[in-house]
Parts: structure tokens; C-alpha cells; sequence
């Protein structure tokens, strides 16, 4: 499959394309990937260097593909840290105008705004996604501050999420949210990722392990893209990215690494025994 990736890239580190392409290349796609930021490393470090790229950057990247005849040949676009507002209306122009020649054309957005109760990127730009962007989407991957942001329903438990899901579902039209990093007081050593679509609701939980490192919602958002299409299999996707993202954490606590070990626990990750999330609705 062709992937045409847009978002946030470093020169060191693991976040963003950064995480997603060697992800994605290694999961058997061909990926062309867009940087909405280029930045020298992700900027929790003390320092760093580089700047946001805006949307005439973008777009001269898009028309670049376009006079070669690229996006004809797209499968699927994967978004995630956009950077700037003016960004938005391009991308949901781009997946417009490919979907009238490509019907078939998959759209994932990662709406990535913040976590753990704190906004971290412009408000603007949350404001874009949420009204320009989402609604575009075949599959969503928000996080559980994303996902009450989006459905402006208070989260507390599984339930909830559901609701929260269910809700942002129908207003935007959306065909699967995958709410993702859900935590139950019940099970604290665990960590959940949700998805639900007209098929029905899926779980899949993995052991939950906490590290110094960015990039977590970049790497589980393209191995589940990755794995999706393969086979269109939701509770399939589901299943391998929650086991994925494990081992990627597992990997980074026994190597004490401040960055995602991804290269290093590829052969665990890329060689998942086949396994369907659980179906609880």
C-alpha cells in the first residue's frame, strides 16, 4: 500500500514521522512522508532547534507529488501533529480532492492536541482539527483528553469512553474512533485501547509501562494503520497494535532509553502472532 504520511518530523528521535515511517516501511507499505515540523529533537528536551512548517510549504510538497502523478497511486492518509492551524484546510482539501479519483482512499487522523489534562498545542489549531478536519476522517486515534475534548463528555471509565466515542461518532460522521491510553482504577497495571464502529466495540489491553519518552500515541497510531491495511480487519489491528505498542515499551524501560525503542524490538513487533481484540458490544 502507498501511504502518504503528514506530520511532525525531528532529525533525532522517534516521534511523529519519525516514529510512524520506519513503522509503516517495516509493516510492508511504501510511505511518502509530509513533515509539518522539522525540528532537531522532540521539544521536551531542554533544546532544540528548527522551526514549524506552514501551509505553503505543504502545499508545495503536495504539488511536487501531484506533477509527478503520485497521488493517484495513494492508498491511505495518516495525519498526526500538524503545527499549524492554516495546515488543516489543506489536508481536508487533499483528502477531498483524492477521494474523487481514488473512492476507495482511507483517511486516519491522529488528532494530536494533548494529554493528561493539558493542552499542548495552539488553541487554534485544536479548534481546526475539531471543526475542519475530523469530520473528513475514516478512523480516528484520540487519546482520553483528546476524546473529551472532541465529544465534550467528562471521562472516567470505560464506559464513558464508550459514550464519548459513540458521541463523536455521530456527530462528525466519523466511521471508527479508537480511543486510546484508557485507564481503569480496576486494572492499573494495564493500559486499553477502545474502537468502535457500525460493527460493533472491541478492547485490547497490555501490560502498562511507563517510560521518559514521547512518540507513544505516533507509534500505536501506525501500527494500527499498518496492520488495518493488510487485511481491513479491525479487531485484528486492534489487537497487534496494543501488543506492538507493549513491546515498544517493554524494549524502552529494559533499555532505560529516553526514546522509543522501536528499532530495536522490531523483530517483536513486525512478528505478532495473529490475535482479535475482545468484543465487548
Amino acid at each position: 500500500m502507498n501511504i502518504l504520511s503528514i506530520q511532525s518530523q525531528v532529525v533525532y528521535g522517534h516521534v511523529g514521522n519519525s516514529a510512524a515511517m520506519f513503522i509503516l516501511q517495516r509493516l510492508g507499505h511504501d510511505v511518502w512522508g509530509i513533515p509539518t515540523t522539522l525540528f532537531s529533537n522532540h521539544l521536551a528536551r531542554p533544546s532544540w532547534t528548527g522551526r514549524v512548517l506552514d501551509k505553503d510549504d505543504i502545499v508545495a510538497l503536495i504539488d511536487g507529488l501531484a506533477q509527478l502523478g503520485l497521488l493517484d497511486r495513494l492508498d491511505a492518509v495518516v495525519t498526526g501533529y500538524l503545527g499549524d492551524p492554516g495546515n488543516v484546510p489543506v489536508i481536508a482539501d487533499l483528502v477531498d480532492q483524492l477521494r474523487q479519483r481514488r473512492p476507495g482512499l482511507l483517511f486516519s487522523c491522529d488528532p494530536v492536541m494533548g494529554d493528561d489534562g493539558e493542552l499542548y498545542v495552539k488553541p487554534a489549531l485544536a479548534d481546526a482539527i475539531a471543526t475542519g478536519l475530523i469530520s473528513h476522517a475514516d478512523i480516528i486515534t484520540p487519546n482520553q483528553f483528546e476524546l473529551q475534548r472532541l465529544s465534550g463528555i467528562d471521562i472516567h471509565d470505560q464506559a464513558s469512553t464508550i459514550a464519548a466515542a459513540q458521541a463523536l461518532r455521530q456527530k462528525h460522521g466519523i466511521g471508527t474512533v479508537i480511543a486510546t491510553g484508557v485507564l481503569d482504577a480496576s486494572t492499573p497495571d494495564e493500559i486499553t485501547a477502545i474502537a468502535i464502529n457500525d460493527a460493533g466495540i472491541w478492547s485490547a489491553s497490555g501490560r502498562r509501562v511507563d517510560v521518559p519518552a514521547s512518540g507513544a500515541g505516533d507509534s500505536f497510531a501506525a501500527l494500527l494503520i499498518g496492520h488495518y491495511l493488510r487485511h481491513r480487519d479491525l479487531p485484528q489491528a486492534l489487537s497487534a497494535a496494543v501488543a506492538g505498542s507493549s513491546a515498544i515499551f517493554a524494549a524502552t524501560a529494559a533499555m532505560a532509553r529516553d526514546e522509543l525503542a522501536i528499532i530495536d524490538s522490531q523483530e517483536t513487533w513486525a512478528n505478532l502472532p495473529v490475535s482479535k481484540a475482545k468484543r465487548i458490544g
